[in-house]
């Protein structure tokens, strides 16, 4: 590790950390009155209590008890690895956070190495401040799969911008295995080797990243074993029980927001179509700024896969969704910057979060 990237990532990075200790401070302490919090009560302390809600019990739950036909939607990796970290702490919720968290920081280091390396040393340092403190960036922070997704993605890339096609494959498995949105790696890195190749198939280099979408059948497996159905994560997901999600065209289920917001006054509606707009006019400018066209390729696939789910009357969870798709940050770092507009976006960012922090501790719904 390059001691001087260390030293600045730690920086931010618990810059972040105790910045959301404050927020779940307030919430708990001073805000309680005008903002009742609920929480699930899966832990005594109260810091990790806080950020325990929704997903994060799914995960629990699968780490202790296995797979059901409703859980079959939440990807292996996490639960597995709460399970075999709680062999050491002892207690699943601290085996959790432990995991997120250590995923987070190693996947900023990651980050900053990657900006660093292809644009500058400033842009490296402001991409990776706007990934901590993006709005609904206190996903990274619990027991949510954001962070071990994140990290899998970024060391998938490390490697596969060295040629180290084995190893670039073994994390986009562990990518896939932690969430649908990791299979779009092979098709990132199919044309990274097919440009490095002079658009020749390399059998060899082609073998070690088909191990993405060979991973799938491990969690076909499992769900075979436990639930008798192998395509139960996805069967699952078309029932009452989970709204009746399903694919349509890009942007039918922003629409549907949309419309719930104008004839049924949901505020939430509004939250995830902005937000996913917001995030597609980066989408947009990332055809201008970035440099490797095998990142753009990941951004623009991982965009479209949630941008074209269709849930019926549920949020769909579009702020949550986003924020692994790190490209998107250089590109608002190169572009903020460009027009001298990093400082006010920089202060408005920090005030979303504070909010949807808050909210999220209080037991809100955010994502």
């Amino acid at each position: 590790m390059d001691k001087d990237i260390l030293k600045k990532v730690s920086s931010l990075y618990f810059l972040n950390k105790i910045y959301l200790v404050f927020l779940i401070w307030l919430t708990r302490e001073i805000l309680y009155p005008i903002l009742p919090t609920k929480t699930d009560g899966l832990h005594p302390h109260v810091l990790l209590d806080s950020l325990i809600h929704w997903d994060a019990g799914w995960f629990l739950r699968i780490a202790g008890e296995g797979y059901t036909f409703e859980s079959a939607p939440f990807f292996p990796m996490l639960p597995f690895l709460i399970r075999l970290f709680s062999f050491v702490t002892g207690d699943f919720v601290v085996a959790g956070f432990l995991i997120t968290n250590i995923a987070f920081f190693v996947a900023c280091y990651l980050f900053y190495r990657m900006v660093q390396e292809e644009y500058d040393e400033d842009l490296a340092r402001t991409a990776v401040l706007y990934l901590l403190f993006f709005p609904t960036a206190v996903f990274f922070s619990t027991i949510y799969s954001e962070s071990l997704l994140l990290v899998f993605i970024l060391s998938a890339f490390y490697f596969a911008r060295r040629e180290k096609w084995f190893w670039a494959g073994f994390f986009g498995a562990c990518a896939a295995l932690t969430r649908n949105i990791g299979v779009v790696l092979f098709f990132a890195f199919l044309y990274g080797q097919l440009k490095n190749n002079s658009f020749k198939v390399n059998l060899k280099q082609l073998l070690s990243i088909l191990t993405i979408p060979a991973a799938l059948l491990i969690f076909m497996f499992v769900l075979l074993a436990q639930t008798g159905d192998p395509l139960a994560f996805f069967h699952s997901l078309n029932t009452e029980y989970w709204g009746y999600r399903h694919f349509s065209y890009p942007g039918a289920g922003q629409w549907l927001s949309l419309k719930l917001f104008l004839y049924n006054n949901e505020f939430y509606s509004l939250f995830e179509s902005t937000a996913a707009i917001l995030f597609l006019f980066l989408v947009v400018l990332s055809f201008k700024y970035l440099k490797d066209k095998a990142l753009l390729l990941f951004l623009v696939l991982g965009f479209l896969i949630p941008f074209s789910v269709v849930v019926d009357n549920l949020p769909l969870g579009m702020p949550r969704y986003i924020i692994v798709l790190f490209p998107a940050y250089i590109t608002l770092a190169a572009f903020l910057r460009k027009y001298g507009l990093s400082y006010v976006y920089s202060v408005l960012s920090i005030i979303a979060f504070s909010v949807i922090s808050v909210m999220f501790t209080a037991g809100r719904w955010i994502s």
